[in-house]
C-alpha cells in the first residue's frame, strides 16, 4: 500500500474513533439540555448540606455552571472543527507534484498560504484544547457552605482550577484593602480541620504507642499523599535542567549558523511549561504539608495538652507539703535523696502547661514543613545523581560523593552535640516562662514588698542562661553550617575537577552549566539535611515532653455513687508527684504530711447545712477537696450522689425543678472569677432568669456593689476578678454557687474574707434562706458561731484526724439560735430596693472588654532605627552586609570561572587531551605568567582552581555570616528583653489590670522567640535577597539589553502583585501574632479555677471554648497559608516568564554556549529570588511587628523612678499622718477615698474597719504607692512619701495583703527577705512567733496558757461548742467570743449526739507531744503560688516573713482572715509583745473586730470619709451615749409641733454628749455615717458580748 494512502486510512480512522468516542458524550449532553440553566434544587428549602456545613437559600440558587459548560462547548467545537479543517489543508499539502498548477509564483504563494493556515489551525487546535481542559476545570464542585453562621473554606467549593490557582480567597485581599482585618473575616475551618474532630479521630483510631507513631498513624494518608507530591516535585525540579542541556546542546550543534533556529524555540517552550509546572506542583506541596499536617497537628496537640490538663488533678496539689522533721542522721540522709528526687519529678510536672500547649507543639507541628526534606533529599540525590553520571561518567561523580563522604563523621558529630544543647535550652526556656507566669500571678506582691529589683535579677539570670545556652547552639550551629556547605563543595569541585581531568579540552558548555544547575539541586538537597536534623532534634524533644506529660496519670474517680456524701474509713491525701502504683506506697510517700486525712468516717445529711471546722492546716479543704474528687483516695470510700446523665435544658423547666439534688458546686478557698462581665460570672453558663437572679443577688449582699460598679453587673471584672475586692470576689463566687442547679454546696471559708453583720446576713439568707432550702450545705469555716444555729451536721478535725462528727442536739441548736437572735441583722438592703440590672442600666459608653491592640498599615520606621542601634549599629551591620557582598560576588565568580573554563574548551584545538603529566604542567605554570606555556590548558586550569578556591572561601563566609547575624540578633533581644521586664514589673496596677497575663506572656514567649531565633536572620535574608536579584539582572543583561523590556514588565506587574499581597499579608500576621494570647489567657484561667470548673461540671464547655479558641488561630494560620501559596504561584509564573525571555533573547542573539549557559543559570534563579525576597520581606516585617510589639511594652508608662532615697534608719519613729487625702482609681469615676485626715501615732497599733467598698484596702494602696493620691498628702515621720522613691519606700515598709501570694522554692526562700542571708534558727524562731511551729519548747509539748493568772479555762473566751467530754478545755478550739457566762459550771456545753449509723471519732489516741510539724523543715518545697498550702497558712509565711524584716510600720490588711479564732487570738498575743518591744506601728485592717477589739485606736471609715476614731473603749461607750439620746428622743410624747421641739432638744442633747451634727444614722440602711459607727458595727457582730467585755476590760483579758 502506498504510504500517502495508509496515513490517509490512518487518518479517517483516528477521527472516526474520535467522533465513536465523542457520541455517549454528545447523547448525554442533548438528554441534560435542560441543565443549562445551572442547578436549581427542586425544593429550595432543602439545601445543599455535608460535614462541612449547610448551604445557605443564597448560596444553593448562586451555584451554577452555565459559563463553564458554555466555555466547554465553545471550545470543543471550536476545536473539532478546526480539527478537520487542518485535515483538509493537510491533504491539500500532501498532494503530489502533478497535482499543482503551471504558475510557480502561483504554487509557491498557494504552497505558503496553505503552510500558513495548517500552522494557524493547529494552533487553534492548541488554544481550544487548552480552553476546553480549562472550562472542565472550571466547574464549581458545590455551593457555598456555612457552620454556625460563617462561610468555610471554600477549597472544596470552587473549581479545580480556581484551587490549583489558589485564587480563592479574594474577600481577604478586598477587606484587607479597605479596613483592619479581623478573625470574623477569615474563613472557617473544614470538618477535618476542627479541633474538636481532630480529637475525636486521634483518640478513636491511633491505638497505643509512642506518640510520634500516633502521630504517624493520624497522617498517614496525609503523609502518603506529602511524599508523593514531593517525589513529583523532585522529578520536575529535573525539567528545567534537562531543558537547559537540550537547549545548550542545540546551540553547540548550531555554532552560529542559524541564530533563530525553531528547536530552540520549542527548548524555550519547555522552560516556560517546566517551571511553570514546577511551581503549581511546589505550591501544592507547601500546601498539602501546611493545610493537611501542620495546622491540624498544631490544634490537636494544643487540645490534647488542655484537655489532660482538665482530667489531672489541680496543679497546686502537684507539690505535697512534705517536711522530714527532727529525725536521726539516716533519717536526714534518706529524706535529702528523697527530696531531690521529689525536685525532679516537681521539675517534670512542672512543666508549663503553656510552654506545652503552645511552644512544644508549635515545634513538633512545625516539624510537618520538614518531614518530606529527607525523601525529597533521597529523590533529589537518586535522580540528580543518575542525570550527573548520565553527564559526567561515574567516575567524577563518586569522586565528588566520596570526598562529601568524608565531612559526614564531622556532621554527625555536631548534630549529636546540637541535639543534648537543644534540650538544655528548651529547659532553660521552660524555667523562663515559668518564672515570668509566676511573676505576673504574683506582681502585687511583688509592688508591695519592692521586689522588682529581685525579680528582675532573678528573672534576667534565667534569661541570660537560656541565652548562654542559646549562644552555645548557634556556635554549633556555624560549624554544623561550615560543615555542611563543605560536602557540596567537595562534591561540585572534585567531580569537576575529575571531569575536566579526563575531557581536557573536550569540556562542553552544556554539560558544565546543567552540571551546576544539578550540584545546586544536590547542594540544595544536601543542605536540607542539617536544619531537617536540628528541626527533627527539636521536635523529638518536645515530642517526648507531650508524650511524658499526656502519659501522667489521670485523676481517678475518687469516690461511689451513694445516696448521701458520706466518708468510710476513707484515708485521702493531696496528690503526690510520684507515681505509685498501689495506695499503700501513696500513703507510705507522705509520712509526716499534714495533707492526709486518716480512717475518715461520715455521713452528711441531705439538704442540711452541715459544718466543718478545725485549726488552720486540719485538713478542712482535704475534705472537701475528697468530696469532689480533687484528693486522692488511699484506703476506704467516700460516697456521693451520681449526677444524672441527661438534664432538661434550663429554660424549660419550673422553678420547683431547678436544683438537680446531685449536681455539685463549690466555693474554693481562693475564690475563682474569670475574665468577663459579673453578671456572667454568676451565670456561669446558665439562662438568665430574672426573678432568681434577682434573689440571689440580694442574699449575697451584691446589691449596693452593683450600683458602685460602672456598668452595673455588665462591668468587666478583669483576670482573675482583679477589679473586685477580696470580699466581693467571695460573694460573687457564692452567688454563682447559689444561681447554679447544683444540690450539694461544698462551700470553703465563705465568711472570711466579708464584715461580720454581712457574714450574718450570708448566713441567714444565703446559707440558709429560700435560695438553699433543700440543698446539701457543707461549710468549712473558721466562724461556726455564726452558723451552728442554723446547722445540722458538725465535723471538728484535729492534726489529719476527725476529732469529732454527729447531729447536732436540738437543745444546743436553741441556745445557739438565741444567741445568734440576740446579735440579728435587719437584710443588708439596696438603696433603690432593687440592682442596676443592664437593662435599665445607663450608657457609659465603656467598651465591655479592652481588645488588644495592633498596629495598623507598615511597621513605623521608627522601630527599624530603634532595632538598628541597638542591635549594634553601623559597624556590626556594616560587617554583615559585607560579608553578604562578597558572598554574592564569589558566587558570580565562581559561575564566571565555569564560563571560563567552557570558553577556553571550546576554543582549544580538539585534538589535545589533558592526562595526568598535563595537569602537574598545568599546575606548575599557573603561576609562571612568563613561561611560553600559557595554552588553553592552562587558562583551564586556572579558572578551575579559582573556581575551587571560591568555593571555599564562600563556605568560610557562610560561617562568618552566620556567627555575625546571631551575634546582632541576640545583642538585641537581650537588650529588648531586659526592658520589657523592667517596665512590666514597674508597670502601674491599672495598665496591669487591662493587660492580661495571656497577652504579657505572648509577648514574652513568641514575639521574643522570634526575635532571638529569626528576625535577625530574616532581616539579612532580605538584603541577600535584594542582591541576588541585582545579579540575576546583571548577569541576564550580558546576553541582550532587550531583556529589560520584557524585565520591566514583569517588574510592574511583579510590584502590583507584592503590593497587592503585602497589604494582606501585613493585617493577617499580626492577627496572627496576637491571635495565641486568648489561648494562654484560657489556659491560664482555667488550670487556676480547674476544681471549680470541674465542681460544677463545666469542663466540656471550656474544653469546646478552647477548641474554638485554636480554631480561631488556625483559621488565621490558614489563611495566611493560602496568601502565602497566591504569592508564590504567581512568582513562579513570573519567573517562569523571564527565563522563557532570556532564553529567546538567547536564541534570537546567537551567543555562544558558554555565554547562555552562564546568563541562564542565573535567570533559573529569578523565580526563586522573586519568591525570597517578597518571603523575606513579608516575615522581616512580620519580625519587625513582633519588635514593634515588644517594644510597645518596654516603653510603657511606669511607675516614678525619681525621688528622693529615704534616709537612713527611716522611719525611726513610725508615726503617719494623713492630709486631706482624696484618691480615685481613674479620673472618670468617682473617687474612693474622700478628704481623709487623720494621724498614727509611733509605736501605735491602729485599727481600720468598715464595710466592704468602705475603702480599706484603697488607703493601704495610696500608703504604699500603687495608687497616687488626686489630692492632699501622707506623711511618715515627717517625709512626704509623695517625694520618695518608691522602692525605697515599699522597702521600709511591709503589709501582708488579704491573698497572699509565695513564689515557688522552698520555705526558707519563701522565707528570706529579698537580698538578706539569715540562719535557720533565726527562721525558725519567726516560724514560732506566727504559731506555724509551737513557739515554746524545743520538745514541743503543749503548754496551757493562763491569761491574768487564772486558770486555762478562763483564760479562753471562746464560745464552747460540743465536743466529747474527755476533751480538755485547752484542746477545744475558738470560734469567736462567747457571751458572758456561756461557759460556767451552770452552764456546761452541751455534747454532740452523733447521728444514727455513727459512732463518735476521735481519731488516734492524743497525748501530750504534738506530732511533729511540717514547717520545721524549711526545705520543705512551696509551688507556685503557695498552692499547697492553705490561705491560712500562706498568710502566717508571710506574716513571719515581714517579722524577718523588723519594719518600723507593719500594715495587715485582712492577714489573718483564714485563720482560725484560737491561732489569730495567740498571733495576736504574741505579735503584741513583738511590737511592744520594737516600737513597731501597727494597721490592721480587719473584719473581726474581736482582733482590733484591744487596739490603741481604730479608724472607722464610711464611704469613703472617716467617720469616727478613737480607742475603741470611747467610740464604744460614745456610741452608747448617742444610743441612749435617740432612745430618749423616741420615748418623749409631744404632737407634731412638740416632736420638732423635741428633736431639737434631742439634737442638743447629743451635741452635748460630744456626738456632733455629723452622729446621724442614715434611716434606709441602718449604717452609721458618723459618730456611734463603731458602737453600730460591735451591735451587730455575732459575739458582741465578748466584744463589749474585751472593749470595756480590756486589762482583764477581757473576761
Amino acid at each position: 500500500m502506498d504510504q500517502n494512502v495508509a496515513r490517509e486510512v490512518a487518518r479517517v480512522v483516528a477521527v472516526v474513533c474520535v467522533g465513536l468516542l465523542t457520541a455517549p458524550a454528545i447523547s448525554y449532553g442533548w438528554k441534560m439540555k435542560a441543565r443549562l440553566g445551572g442547578y436549581v434544587p427542586v425544593n429550595v428549602a432543602e439545601h445543599y448540606e455535608d460535614r462541612d456545613g449547610v448551604a445557605t437559600e443564597a448560596s444553593t440558587q448562586s451555584y451554577s455552571d452555565v459559563k463553564a459548560r458554555i466555555a466547554v462547548w465553545l471550545g470543543v467545537c471550536i476545536g473539532l472543527v478546526s480539527s478537520f479543517a487542518s485535515m483538509v489543508v493537510a491533504l491539500t499539502l500532501l498532494q503530489p507534484p502533478g497535482h499543482q498548477t503551471s504558475s510557480s509564483l502561483l504554487s509557491k504563494l498557494s504552497s505558503w498560504a496553505d503552510l500558513l493556515s495548517w500552522d494557524l489551525l493547529c494552533l487553534a487546535q492548541l488554544v481550544s484544547a487548552v480552553s476546553a481542559a480549562c472550562a472542565f476545570a472550571s466547574f464549581p464542585r458545590r455551593p457555598d457552605v456555612y457552620y454556625r453562621g460563617q462561610l468555610v473554606d471554600q477549597q472544596h467549593t470552587v473549581s479545580l482550577l480556581a484551587f490549583f490557582l489558589f485564587s480563592w480567597n479574594q474577600a481577604v485581599f478586598g477587606v484587607a484593602k479597605e479596613r483592619q482585618v479581623e478573625i470574623e473575616d477569615m474563613p472557617g475551618l473544614d470538618f477535618r480541620t476542627r479541633s474538636t474532630n481532630l480529637q475525636s479521630r486521634f483518640l478513636e483510631g491511633c491505638g497505643d504507642g509512642p506518640l510520634w507513631r500516633k502521630l504517624v498513624r493520624f497522617g498517614t494518608r496525609d503523609l502518603v499523599l506529602q511524599w508523593s507530591l514531593t517525589l513529583l516535585v523532585s522529578l520536575l525540579s529535573m525539567f528545567p535542567q534537562l531543558v537547559l542541556f537540550n537547549f545548550l546542546s542545540t546551540i553547540e550543534s548550531i555554532q552560529g549558523r542559524m541564530s533563530s533556529h525553531l528547536v530552540l524555540y520549542l527548548w524555550v517552550s519547555g522552560l516556560l511549561a517546566s517551571q511553570f509546572l514546577q511551581a503549581v506542583a511546589t505550591n501544592m506541596l507547601k500546601w498539602v504539608t501546611v493545610t493537611r499536617l501542620e495546622i491540624p497537628v498544631g490544634s490537636l496537640l494544643q487540645s490534647l495538652v488542655f484537655s489532660k490538663a482538665l482530667r489531672q488533678y489541680d496543679l497546686a496539689a502537684l507539690h505535697p507539703v512534705e517536711g522530714e522533721g527532727e529525725g536521726d542522721n539516716n533519717k536526714r540522709i534518706e529524706g535529702a535523696s528523697r527530696k531531690k528526687e521529689g525536685d525532679r519529678r516537681s521539675q517534670e510536672a512542672g512543666q508549663s502547661v503553656v510552654a506545652l500547649a503552645k511552644l512544644d507543639s508549635s515545634i513538633v507541628a512545625n516539624f510537618c514543613q520538614y518531614n518530606n526534606d529527607l525523601p525529597m533529599a533521597l529523590f533529589k540525590l537518586a535522580l540528580v545523581g543518575g542525570f550527573l553520571v548520565h553527564l559526567m561518567g561515574w567516575t567524577p561523580v563518586l569522586c565528588g560523593m566520596g570526598a562529601t563522604a568524608l565531612v559526614l563523621p564531622l556532621s554527625i558529630g555536631t548534630s549529636r552535640k546540637l541535639r543534648v544543647l537543644n534540650a538544655s535550652l528548651m529547659k532553660s526556656r521552660d524555667g523562663k516562662t515559668n518564672l515570668l507566669d509566676e511573676a505576673l500571678q504574683g506582681i502585687r506582691q511583688i509592688k508591695y514588698s519592692a521586689l522588682e529589683p529581685h525579680l528582675e535579677e532573678k528573672i534576667l539570670a534565667n534569661r541570660n542562661d537560656e541565652l548562654k545556652q542559646l549562644r552555645k547552639v548557634s556556635m554549633w550551629q556555624c560549624l554544623h553550617v561550615f560543615l555542611t556547605s563543605l560536602g557540596p563543595l567537595l562534591l561540585a569541585s572534585i567531580a569537576f575537577f575529575v571531569y575536566l581531568w579526563q575531557q581536557g579540552t573536550q569540556t562542553k558548555a552544556s554539560v558544565v552549566f546543567t552540571a551546576l544547575g544539578l550540584f545546586e539541586q544536590l547542594e540544595e538537597a544536601v543542605r536540607l539535611l542539617p536544619p531537617l536534623h536540628s528541626v527533627l532534634l527539636q521536635a523529638w524533644t518536645s515530642a517526648s515532653r507531650l508524650e511524658k506529660y499526656l502519659g501522667q496519670p489521670d485523676k481517678g474517680p475518687g469516690s461511689e455513687p451513694g445516696k448521701a456524701v458520706a466518708f468510710k474509713h476513707a484515708t485521702v491525701t493531696w496528690p503526690s508527684l510520684r507515681k505509685t502504683e498501689t495506695p499503700a506506697e501513696d500513703l507510705a510517700e507522705q509520712p509526716k504530711a499534714r495533707s492526709r486525712l486518716t480512717d475518715v468516717t461520715l455521713e452528711f445529711p441531705n439538704g442540711e447545712l452541715s459544718v466543718v471546722t478545725g485549726k488552720t492546716g486540719s485538713g478542712k479543704s482535704l475534705l472537701l477537696a475528697a468530696i469532689l474528687g480533687e484528693a486522692r483516695l488511699v484506703a476506704g470510700r467516700v460516697y456521693v450522689p451520681s449526677p444524672p446523665l441527661f438534664l432538661k435544658r434550663p429554660e424549660s423547666i419550673p422553678d420547683s425543678q431547678w436544683v438537680v439534688p446531685q449536681l455539685t458546686c463549690l466555693v474554693s478557698q481562693t475564690p475563682w472569677i474569670e475574665s468577663g462581665t459579673l453578671r456572667d460570672n454568676i451565670l456561669f453558663g446558665l439562662p438568665l432568669v430574672e426573678r432568681r437572679y434577682r434573689k440571689v443577688i440580694a442574699a449575697c449582699a451584691l446589691e449596693k456593689d452593683i450600683e458602685l460598679l460602672a456598668d452595673s453587673d455588665s462591668t468587666e471584672v478583669g483576670s482573675r476578678g482583679v477589679t473586685l475586692s477580696g470580699g466581693q470576689r467571695w460573694r460573687v463566687a457564692l452567688a454563682r454557687a447559689l444561681y447554679s442547679r447544683a444540690g450539694i454546696l461544698v462551700l470553703d471559708d465563705v465568711l472570711s474574707a466579708v464584715d461580720a453583720h454581712v457574714a450574718r446576713y450570708i448566713v441567714d439568707e444565703a446559707l440558709s434562706g429560700e435560695l438553699a432550702h433543700g440543698r446539701t450545705r457543707i461549710l468549712a469555716t473558721h466562724h461556726p458561731e455564726l452558723v451552728l444555729s442554723r446547722a445540722s451536721y458538725l465535723v471538728h478535725l484535729r492534726g489529719g484526724h476527725v476529732e469529732s462528727a454527729g447531729s447536732l442536739l436540738s437543745d444546743y441548736k436553741a441556745v445557739a439560735f438565741a444567741i445568734a437572735s440576740a446579735t440579728e441583722l435587719v437584710s443588708e438592703p439596696s438603696e433603690t430596693g432593687q440592682p442596676r440590672l443592664p437593662g435599665a442600666r445607663e450608657n457609659t459608653g465603656r467598651d465591655r472588654q479592652d481588645k488588644e491592640k495592633r498596629q495598623t498599615g507598615p511597621v513605623n520606621w521608627g522601630v527599624y532605627k530603634a532595632y538598628f542601634e541597638i542591635s549594634g549599629g553601623a559597624l556590626f551591620w556594616g560587617g554583615g552586609i559585607a560579608v553578604i557582598l562578597f558572598l554574592n560576588l564569589l558566587g558570580v565568580a565562581r559561575t564566571w570561572s565555569l564560563k571560563e573554563v567552557s570558553q577556553h574548551a571550546a576554543a582549544a584545538p580538539k585534538t589535545v587531551l589533558m592526562s595526568g603529566i598535563d595537569v602537574f604542567r598545568v599546575r606548575s605554570s599557573l603561576f609562571d605568567r612568563e613561561s611560553g606555556a600559557g595554552g588553553s590548558e592552562t587558562r583551564i586550569g586556572f579558572w578551575m582552581t579559582a573556581y575551587v578556591g571560591f568555593g571555599f572561601f564562600i563556605a568560610f563566609l557562610e560561617m562568618l555570616r552566620v556567627m555575625v547575624v546571631f551575634h546582632i540578633g541576640l545583642k538585641a533581644s537581650k537588650l529588648l528583653f531586659q526592658r520589657m521586664v523592667h517596665a512590666v514589673l514597674r508597670a502601674p496596677l491599672r495598665w496591669i489590670n487591662k493587660a492580661t497575663s495571656g497577652r504579657i506572656l505572648n509577648r514574652f514567649i513568641s514575639d521574643m522567640t522570634t526575635m532571638d531565633m529569626s528576625l535577625a536572620q530574616k532581616s539579612f535574608a532580605l538584603l541577600n535577597a535584594v542582591l541576588s536579584l541585582v545579579i540575576i539582572i546583571g548577569a541576564s543583561l550580558s546576553v541582550s539589553f532587550s531583556v529589560t523590556f520584557v524585565g520591566v514588565l514583569l517588574f510592574v506587574y511583579y510590584i502590583r502583585t507584592a503590593q497587592q499581597y503585602m497589604d494582606m499579608s501585613r493585617e493577617v500576621k499580626r492577627l496572627n501574632s496576637i491571635s495565641h494570647s486568648p489561648i494562654y489567657e484560657h489556659l491560664s484561667s482555667v488550670l487556676s479555677g480547674l476544681s471549680t470548673i470541674r465542681a460544677f461540671r463545666r469542663t466540656h464547655f471550656y474544653m469546646d471554648r478552647m477548641c474554638d479558641l485554636v480554631d480561631d488561630s488556625s483559621r488565621v494560620s490558614w489563611s495566611l497559608c493560602l496568601s502565602n501559596r497566591w504569592r508564590s504561584l504567581r512568582m513562579g509564573t513570573l519567573g517562569a516568564f523571564f527565563v522563557s525571555a532570556v532564553a529567546s533573547a538567547v536564541a534570537i542573539t546567537g551567543v555562544d554556549a558558554a555565554q547562555a549557559g552562564f546568563s541562564l543559570s542565573f535567570a533559573l534563579r529569578y523565580t526563586k529570588t522573586l519568591t525570597s525576597l517578597l518571603q523575606a520581606l513579608t516575615y522581616a516585617e512580620l519580625g519587625f511587628n513582633s519588635c514593634e510589639r515588644v517594644m510597645e511594652y518596654a516603653a510603657i508608662e511606669t511607675e516614678p523612678e525619681d525621688g528622693q532615697d529615704p534616709p537612713a534608719g527611716w522611719p525611726s519613729e513610725g508615726k503617719i499622718a494623713v492630709d486631706s487625702l482624696t484618691a480615685a482609681y481613674s479620673s472618670d469615676i468617682a473617687p474612693v477615698l474622700k478628704d481623709l485626715t487623720f494621724v498614727v501615732r509611733p509605736g501605735e497599733r491602729f485599727g481600720i474597719v468598715g464595710r466592704t467598698g468602705a475603702g480599706k484596702s484603697t488607703l493601704a494602696a495610696v500608703l504604699f504607692r500603687l495608687l497616687e493620691p488626686s489630692s492632699g498628702a501622707v506623711c511618715v515621720d515627717n517625709i512626704d512619701i509623695s517625694t520618695l522613691k518608691l522602692t525605697g519606700l515599699r522597702s521600709r515598709l511591709a503589709i501582708i495583703p488579704q491573698d497572699p501570694f509565695l513564689f515557688s522554692g522552698t520555705l526558707r526562700s519563701s522565707l528570706l527577705p529579698a537580698g538578706k542571708a539569715l540562719g535557720d534558727d533565726i527562721l525558725l524562731a519567726a516560724l514560732r512567733r506566727v504559731h506555724l511551729i509551737d513557739p515554746h519548747s524545743a520538745c514541743r509539748t503543749t503548754v496551757h496558757h493562763q491569761a491574768g493568772g487564772g486558770d486555762a479555762e478562763a483564760a479562753s473566751t471562746s464560745l464552747s461548742v460540743p465536743y466529747p467530754t474527755d476533751i480538755s478545755p485547752t484542746d477545744q478550739p475558738t470560734w469567736g467570743d462567747a457571751p458572758t457566762g456561756a461557759r460556767s459550771e451552770n452552764n456546761p456545753p452541751a455534747h454532740v449526739e452523733l447521728g444514727p449509723g455513727l459512732e463518735s471519732f476521735k481519731g488516734r489516741p492524743r497525748s501530750n507531744t504534738i506530732p511533729d510539724n511540717t514547717f520545721a523543715d524549711l526545705s520543705t518545697p512551696i509551688s507556685q503560688g503557695g498552692g499547697n498550702l492553705s490561705q491560712g497558712q500562706r498568710q502566717l509565711v508571710c506574716l513571719a516573713r515581714a517579722l524577718l524584716t523588723r519594719p518600723r510600720i507593719l500594715v495587715l490588711d485582712e492577714a489573718t482572715s483564714a485563720v482560725d479564732h484560737a491561732t489569730d487570738a495567740a498571733l495576736q498575743a504574741s505579735l503584741r509583745r513583738e511590737f511592744a518591744t520594737t516600737g513597731c506601728t501597727v494597721i490592721v485592717i480587719a473584719h473581726r473586730l474581736s482582733t482590733i477589739a484591744d487596739f490603741d485606736r481604730i479608724l472607722v471609715l464610711e464611704k469613703g470619709q472617716v467617720a469616727e476614731i478613737g480607742s475603741p473603749r470611747e467610740l464604744f461607750e460614745e456610741g452608747q451615749r448617742l444610743a441612749a439620746a435617740k432612745e430618749a428622743d423616741i420615748k418623749t410624747p409631744g404632737d407634731g409641733a412638740n416632736m420638732v421641739e423635741d428633736e431639737g432638744k434631742g439634737k442638743a442633747r447629743a451635741i452635748e454628749a460630744g456626738i456632733g451634727e455629723r452622729a446621724s444614722v442614715d434611716a434606709g440602711t441602718g449604717a452609721a455615717v458618723g459618730k456611734g459607727a463603731f458602737h453600730e458595727l460591735v451591735q451587730k457582730s455575732a459575739d458582741r458580748d465578748s466584744l463589749m467585755n474585751m472593749i470595756l476590760f480590756p486589762e482583764e483579758g477581757g473576761t
